[in-house]
């Protein structure tokens, strides 16, 4: 095989890479809206910006609400299960 065979063949082989999106930049295909619950007690008591928060799942609202460190109540209905 010669090298021009070869690298076409490692061409085909080797899928291009693709980039992961920024973890803070939302997919095109979900839209802007989601079911927003609000921000956790500590969040709201300290002032701490959006951008420091992190987002938790609540399985029984569907939706995302945002907390500081290792808060884990959901501040619209109390759940501590996800």
């Amino acid at each position: 095989m010669s090298d021009d065979d070869q690298n076409a063949s490692d061409k085909k082989l080797k899928p291009e890479i693709i980039a992961f999106p920024h973890s803070r930049v939302s997919p095109q295909a979900a839209g802007s809206s989601f079911n927003d619950l609000g921000h956790g007690k500590m969040s709201e008591k300290y002032g701490i910006p959006r951008e420091q928060l992190s987002g938790h799942w609540c399985s029984r609202c569907e939706g995302i609400w945002f907390g500081y460190l290792l808060e884990v109540e959901c501040p619209k209905c109390g759940n501590r299960h996800g």
